[in-house]
């Protein structure tokens, strides 16, 4: 009890500023558990592509370890809020760090396509108790002055180690093999699990009741309790956020490189300069999350929406005078960066409300099913925008438009929603 206080004392003080020792120690621990993670999973995605020459079983494998994170984020919310978040994460890096030394020692570079399947559902299980932790610590680390921008430095972060991770991971993979990527996450999990163990994270022990059934049904009851009768509007938020996810997020990971290499007729080459854009306009979204706090009130987070709207129709207009390729290319690498940059500023912002208007005991819960909700629109997106654009042929430029139509119809509910949640 002593120590808790302590812990809740020193946090505390810490809240001052954004980057305090606490908050600190655990962006850095992200950063090198991100990047490894990222590389990692990119390396053995690779491998099967090579073991097996099978796009179909690559795409398979590589779908059925996402599900994970859909099935089991929301226990990983419920362990967020009843263990100390602190220990969850040191734990599960350190069991990262001895699953990969284990798979390196037994099979290294000559791992069959199941061990490397059984390794990347590994991983996602645990991101699946692992992120749920993170994201309810940040409210706990830093005062809600800083909220936002804290939010923002997280989603840049992740932002960084999704574009620089697989670069890294290709560039080793490709002189190395994957053995050496192997070891070096292994050396990046064990060193946050390390950094982990000395955060200072507020924790108050729950009591348990009932059987391990029962505990489940109530803390699911507890979340939707709270979602139904006390904050409606930011259930109809989160969809909305889903909603983004459904219309124009997956339209971007289908649509662009349709477009770019079917209907522009340009290389993979020009298509990884869309993904680094795509990356790019996250990070910035981040930074600027930090620059507007305080500035752009919650009740005019829908005018980001709006804007990614208008942001959509130039690459419907790129694509619809497809004549000049690069200079389509051009206005579309313009176009998605500026969009990305909207769109994750909205995120965060739809977030940082998120966190300030859940109760501490909720946090895991709240942010795991945040997670679930957004992640379900995704696969259902690609498949809708797969079908759309495979039927439209020559008028693609019809899809891209439509996107733009759902995005400015979800910003006018968004408008909607965050005056209620002012009220």
């Amino acid at each position: 009890m002593a120590q808790r206080k302590e812990e809740s004392t020193m946090t505390q003080a810490q809240k001052k500023k954004l980057f305090g020792r606490d908050f600190t120690l655990m962006v850095a621990g992200q950063i090198i558990s991100l990047f490894g993670n990222a590389a990692l999973r990119f390396a053995l995605s690779m491998a099967v592509l090579d073991l097996t020459g099978s796009a179909a079983l690559f795409g398979v494998i590589s779908a059925i370890s996402m599900v994970p994170t859909v099935l089991f984020s929301p226990f990983g919310g419920i362990l967020a809020d009843r263990v100390s978040k602190k220990r969850i994460m040191a734990a599960l890096d350190f069991t990262t760090a001895g699953l990969l030394l284990l798979y390196a020692l037994a099979w290294g570079a000559k791992a069959p396509v199941l061990a490397i399947a059984v390794m990347l559902v590994a991983l996602s299980v645990i991101q699946s108790f692992y992120q749920p932790s993170v994201q309810s610590s940040i409210p706990l680390l830093v005062g809600e002055e800083h909220l936002m921008a804290a939010n923002g430095v997280t989603v840049q972060v992740n932002a960084l180690s999704n574009l620089l991770g697989p670069i890294l991971g290709g560039l080793f993979y490709g002189f190395f093999g994957i053995a050496p990527i192997l070891y070096v996450s292994v050396i990046c999990f064990f060193l946050s699990a390390v950094m982990e163990c000395f955060l200072h994270i507020p924790f108050e022990k729950r009591e348990k009741k009932g059987n391990m059934f029962q505990l489940v049904r109530s803390e699911f009851g507890e979340a939707g309790r709270f979602f139904l009768r006390q904050q409606r509007p930011l259930l109809k938020l989160l969809f909305l956020a889903a909603g983004l996810n459904l219309f124009l997020s997956s339209m971007l990971t289908v649509g662009l490189p349709f477009l770019v290499k079917l209907y522009l007729g340009l290389s993979n080459q020009h298509y990884g300069f869309v993904e680094a854009a795509m990356g790019v306009g996250s990070i910035l979204g981040g930074l600027t999350a930090g620059l507007v706090a305080g500035k752009l009130p919650f009740t005019r987070a829908h005018l980001l929406l709006t804007a990614s709207a208008v942001l959509t129709l130039p690459i419907g207009a790129a694509v619809l005078t497809a004549g000049a390729p690069y200079l389509s290319y051009g206005v579309i690498l313009v176009s998605v960066t500026a969009l990305m940059c909207c769109t994750t500023l909205f995120s965060v912002y739809a977030q940082t409300l998120i966190q300030k208007l859940t109760p501490e005991g909720l946090l895991g819960k709240v942010s795991s099913a945040v997670t679930v909700i957004c992640m379900c629109a995704f696969p259902l997106g690609q498949a809708l925008y797969g079908f759309l654009f495979d039927g439209a042929g020559g008028l693609s430029f019809l899809v891209v438009f439509l996107s733009a139509v759902f995005c400015f119809l979800i910003s006018l509910m968004s408008r909607r929603a965050l005056k209620q949640i002012e009220a």
